[in-house]
């Protein structure tokens, strides 16, 4: 479990870092991000098939890939956010 929290502690400095790097326009600019269509549609076939408890090795790996990435976009806009002023990142 150690290990865990050690790698917690390295992701929340390295994103804190990156938020610090991001200006008011940047902010909103993640905050409107959006998948392509296409990706949008893969996503949603991965989670339909995680519902049904369907999901092949290879594609639960693809779908943690998909939630990971999307928590990482999320830390790093809310952490830009908390160090920018909500207020004037939007």
């Amino acid at each position: 479990m150690a290990t865990d929290t050690n790698v917690a502690t390295v992701d929340g400095s390295l994103l804190e870092s990156a938020a610090n790097c991001l200006d008011g326009a940047t902010i909103r600019a993640l905050r409107e991000l959006k998948l392509t269509a296409t990706a949008q549609a893969r996503l949603d076939e991965l989670a339909r098939k995680a519902n049904e408890g369907q999901l092949a090795t290879q594609e639960a790996a693809e779908y943690d890939r998909f939630i990971e990435l999307s928590d990482i976009l999320a830390t790093l806009r809310l952490k830009a956010e908390r160090q920018f002023g909500t207020a004037a990142a939007q």
